[in-house]
């Protein structure tokens, strides 16, 4: 079995701090960091435009990033392949998404929530689709139904953008991520057309009589092909992701994060026991950790084996 643990990795200076409750609160976790490997992947937010969850998984799907393209790229093509959603163009063409989500006005400028935490169901996506097609007349974009909270896109053939993935920008502000030049002035002025469509529509006035946020923005991102990708194989290893810390971990509410923490402890590591996944993935802000067992040396050479203390680089200020 394989973890992949979102919010797993806090800040330097936060680890710190944290780690002298560690034993205590997830004894199990801590026993198996001591018997892995630990190999660190730094990921620059403004380099490859994604999260370091996405930068992973995109390094797992082996994305061959062309020329000019930032790595973000390659999550438009790795939702389709994933949703198993049929291709209609060819493997080489530039695939685009415009997922749907929700834009508020902030302290800082404006917040995105992506839509993994707006609970879109189908019957919603498809009424605004349906009633926002007649604005795409003469834009140059089409769109076509993709996934309950994922809309495809084909752009005009002049049109390119560096996209910074939903999450990236659901993470910080959406001023930072808001591409200003002349190439994407026609998408901007489409996703201001939904903007404006979407205040009053009927979708959001039952949205909000239900407590859900109102769907009201589109975040264009992708532009990569399904050919990049290297081929969808079923793995022999499942792999089971936990996000259990991950709101706590953005919040930086470290009080409920140790919360989280003991509760996955006693759910599901100390059950496991003696048992360590063969690759426990950590992710954290700007980087991640892939943790996997060592293979065993002959015994000889054990007497020379120092492993590096896994609160040496989870904790790297301590």
């Amino acid at each position: 079995m394989q973890i992949v643990l979102s919010g797993a990795l806090p800040d330097p200076a936060e680890a710190r701090e944290l780690i002298r409750y560690m034993q205590d609160t997830a004894p199990t976790l801590c026993q198996w960091l001591g018997l892995y490997q630990a190999q660190e992947h730094t990921v620059d937010p403004s380099l490859y435009l994604c999260t370091p969850a996405e930068h992973y998984a995109l390094q797992q799907a082996k994305f061959h990033v062309h020329q000019a393209q930032h790595l973000s790229a390659g999550l438009a093509p790795l939702l389709l392949q994933r949703s198993k959603i049929p291709l209609q163009q060819p493997l080489q063409s530039p695939i685009w998404l415009a997922q749907l989500v929700h834009i508020a006005p902030s302290r800082d400028g404006a917040m995105l929530v992506p839509a993994r935490e707006l609970m879109i169901s189908t019957t919603h996506s498809q009424a605004l689709f349906d009633s926002f097609a007649p604005f795409l007349a003469d834009t140059g974009f089409t769109f076509s139904s993709c996934t309950s909270d994922h809309w495809q896109v084909q752009v005009p053939s002049e049109f390119t953008t560096a996209a910074a993935s939903p999450e990236l920008v659901a993470s910080s502000n959406v001023n930072n991520w808001w591409t200003q030049d002349q190439v994407t002035r026609p998408w901007r002025k489409l996703a201001n057309e939904f903007q404006m469509f979407s205040f009053g529509h009927p979708v959001n006035i039952e949205r909000q009589q239900q407590g859900l946020l109102p769907i009201n923005s589109l975040w264009l991102y992708g532009g990569g092909s399904i050919a990049q990708l290297a081929p969808s194989t079923e793995t022999s290893s499942p792999v089971k992701h936990l996000d259990q810390l991950q709101a706590s971990f953005q919040s930086r509410d470290w009080g409920d994060w140790l919360v989280q923490l003991k509760q996955l402890e006693n759910e599901l590591f100390a059950k496991q026991g003696a048992h360590p996944p063969e690759r426990l993935v950590l992710l954290g802000r700007e980087r991640y950790i892939i943790c996997t067992l060592p293979q065993a040396k002959p015994w000889p050479l054990r007497l020379f084996s120092k492993p590096q203390p896994w609160s040496r680089w989870w904790s790297p200020l301590s």
